[in-house]
């Protein structure tokens, strides 16, 4: 639909991957937003959201939801999230080993 990466992420696998964890009051970074699936969870569930999103068709969506840090997760530094609880993501397919890799390396302890 927007590429070759979009894929939406369902309620259900959402529910499953936050399973357990409390997020109200909790600030969250989305690094790969979309159309805001996740970001619509989470703050249904009481968070703050961040997120970022390179299309820029989804960023608009996204950024009517919440704050947009910036357009390529990959750019942003552990200074730009120092304040975050989690990060909650489904990364890009075709990405999925450098975002997951660079959200080991910039997320708080």
């Amino acid at each position: 639909m927007f590429n070759e990466d979009f894929y939406p992420t369902p309620t259900p696998v959402i529910e499953r991957m936050l399973q357990g964890f409390s997020l109200n009051g909790r600030t969250i970074l989305e690094p790969s937003a979309g159309k805001g699936n996740i970001v619509d969870f989470c703050i249904a569930s009481g968070a703050t959201l961040l997120a970022c999103e390179k299309n820029l068709d989804l960023q608009k969506i996204v950024a009517s939801k919440c704050k947009v840090i910036a357009s390529d997760f990959l750019n942003v530094s552990s200074s730009d999230i120092s304040h975050i609880n989690m990060i909650v993501m489904n990364p890009p397919f075709t990405a999925d080993e450098k975002h997951i890799s660079h959200a080991w390396k910039i997320a708080p302890a």
